[in-house]
Order: structure tokens, then sequence, then C-alpha cells
């Protein structure tokens, strides 16, 4: 008798296949990628907030990885930031809101 169970659901998970050769195991009902830190983060992020460090904005927005993405960015608030704020950029490096423009680094 042929194997009657039925196809699994479409769909796809960042989880490696459990081959049986280690502890690699899909959870029961696979993982939700909605969860910030899987593949499916959030939005791309549209603002910026200052502080030590400052905050993206919509929260569990996903930031710009470079500097030269920054110019899409909206800056809160407006005007020149305070000495010492920064926001963190997705490859670590910082920057902060001048008034008029964008500067590498943190706030002197």
């Amino acid at each position: 008798m042929a194997d009657e169970t039925p196809p699994p659901e479409p769909g796809w998970t960042n989880v490696p296949e459990d081959l049986g050769i280690g502890a690699l195991a899909v959870p029961a009902g696979g993982i939700d990628m909605d969860i910030p830190g899987w593949s499916n983060n959030g939005p791309a992020s549209t603002g910026a907030t200052a502080g030590i460090p400052g905050a993206w904005t919509p929260t569990n927005s996903d930031r710009p990885n470079r500097f030269q993405d920054m110019n899409t960015i909206t800056a809160s608030p407006a005007t020149a930031w305070t000495t010492g704020q920064y926001i963190v950029l997705g490859d670590g490096s910082k920057a902060y809101w001048g008034g008029a423009a964008w500067t590498a680094g943190i706030k002197p």
C-alpha cells in the first residue's frame, strides 16, 4: 500500500532540514518568520530619532546597511542633533543629523 501522507503545506523556512545526522530538527509548526531577527524582519526604516544611540522608525524596521542609503531617512527632530547623539546603521557605522544633511560618526 502506498504512503497516503498528504504533502506539506506550501511555504518555506530558513531552518535546515533534519537529515537524522544532527540536532537540526525543525520545531513543530516551523518558525514564525515575522519575528525580528529572522529572514523577514520588517519594513525598511523611514526615520531616525535622535538618541544615544537613537532609534529607527517604524519600530522593528530594517535600518539602512550603508551611509549612502541615509538619503531616504527622515531625521527627528529636523533640527541639528545635540552632542553625543547618533544612530547605528546595519553595517555598525554611526551617523547623525546635522540639521541639513546626514553626517558620518557621532555628533561632536
